[in-house]
């Protein structure tokens, strides 16, 4: 039977009030408004073919029935379509005996697509409504344009009068230490936010943020990367698992040095470490590539902090008070941090130490230390050597003062939360609010 006839038959026979028979019935009769097949217009029954597109979805009429038969690029194809004409998909099923999904939607008129140059000035302006802050336009080109490793990625719901009223983006960074058949890029989430008018517009998987996420995952994630990060808490982090895909991987792991403390640690047992401001990106050259290829395997998976990454996320950065600050033996790099100073503290983002030169953290740690203020961070238990390191420096564990959880939404990589539970070492700096 080809799929034409499977679906005109199961349509008949939902027509006519018989009972279904199999499982393209139970999913047809699934997705079904009260009143069955008849209250929907016949123009609005489509079946597509493997990659068969749905033509002009703007054609459409406002509720439609779609069967998808083969290829499941063709139902995301199908999906995308409809998001971008305007509509809310509201049931979907999947019939296994024969293959199918069927999809119910209907038109409210909130189109979803992705950015455009001259989006910005209204993704601006709808950052400043939702969080309160400026997000300047120089720091927004820097995050998702500016990356080395592309963009800009994201995807925006319109309201019927034109009005930006969803985001849901990321910025992509390669990692390292996941196994040789998983795409090395994995998107850090941030910035995703719904105008305050439009949060009722749905409900759970039918909201502007579930559609805007969707679309996003359709056109830059799946089969793309190998997993989504960030950092999240509250309702966002409920949102986000129960209809996003999210998995919660712990809370976020938060250490601070109190500023009474007097610095523990080793000695310097003879050694002497030069320190170094980096201000200029000629200084960040080879020999930090040849940190990473020297000591990455010690740290498990990481975002790859390469000299390219580091000219790009920390002198590139338009925040004047970041700081890099380096460590040198005998002409050779040991070790660095990055660092800013911040009223209350001297908030601590990064860092990246060759386990064979210990005695250099301490001395970083001692550099970026100031009177009278904490020096306080995010830091991972992973690797343990990292984290006993830390432990006889002085730095104690307290709850993250937002209670942030660290989220992962996997792709391609269908273990890393495991991975990351397991060998993950991650900052501050790795997240979009260092």
């Amino acid at each position: 039977m080809t799929s034409e006839t499977a679906w005109h038959r199961s349509l008949e026979r939902l027509r006519v009030g018989a009972a279904p028979e199999d499982d393209l019935d139970r999913a047809i009769a699934g997705v079904l408004p009260r009143g069955g097949v008849s209250a929907l217009p016949a123009e609005g029954l489509r079946l597509l073919v493997g990659l068969e597109s749905i033509g002009d979805a703007d054609a459409l009429p406002e509720e439609v029935l779609i069967g998808c038969a083969g290829e499941s690029n063709g139902y995301d194809r199908l999906i995308l379509d409809l998001l971008e004409a305007g509509f809310r998909p509201l049931r979907e099923q999947t019939a296994e005996r024969p293959s199918f999904r069927v999809l119910r939607a209907r038109r409210d008129g909130y189109r979803i697509r992705g950015y455009r140059p001259g989006d910005e000035a209204a993704i601006l302006a709808l950052f400043r409504e939702s969080f309160g802050n400026v997000l300047s336009a120089e720091r927004w080109r820097w995050r998702y344009v500016d990356n080395p490793r592309g963009g800009p990625r994201i995807s925006l719901a319109f309201a019927p009068g034109g009005e930006l009223v969803c985001q849901y983006c990321a910025y992509p960074v390669r990692w390292r230490g996941l196994p040789a058949a998983i795409p090395a890029v994995g998107h850090q989430v941030g910035d995703t936010m719904t105008r305050r008018s439009a949060r009722a517009v749905g409900r759970g998987p039918t909201s502007l943020l579930a559609r805007t996420s969707r679309h996003f995952y359709l056109t830059h994630c799946n089969g793309r990367v190998a997993f989504n990060y960030g950092f999240n808490t509250g309702n966002i982090t409920k949102f986000s698992t129960r209809y996003v895909g999210a998995h919660v991987v712990e809370d976020v792991p938060y250490r601070e040095l109190p500023q009474e403390a007097r610095l523990g640690g080793r000695g310097l047992f003879g050694r002497r470490y030069e320190l170094r401001r980096i201000a200029e990106l000629s200084e960040i050259g080879a020999g930090f590539d040849d940190l990473l290829d020297r000591v990455g395997d010690r740290y498990g998976l990481m975002v790859e902090r390469s000299a390219e990454y580091l000219r790009w996320r920390y002198l590139g950065c338009p925040d004047e008070r970041l700081e890099l600050v380096a460590a040198y033996r005998r002409g050779r790099l040991a070790g660095w941090v990055a660092a800013k100073r911040l009223p209350h503290a001297v908030e601590w983002g990064d860092a990246l130490i060759d386990p064979e030169e210990r005695p250099a953290l301490r001395a970083l740690v001692a550099g970026i230390r100031e009177a009278g203020l904490p020096v306080a961070g995010w830091f991972s238990e992973r690797p343990s050597w990292w984290s006993r390191e830390l432990d006889r420096l002085g730095f104690v564990r307290r709850p993250e003062p937002q209670d942030l959880v660290t989220i992962m939404v996997p792709f391609v990589c269908g273990d890393a939360v495991e991975l990351m539970r397991g060998t993950g070492y991650y900052t501050k700096g790795d997240g979009d609010l260092f």
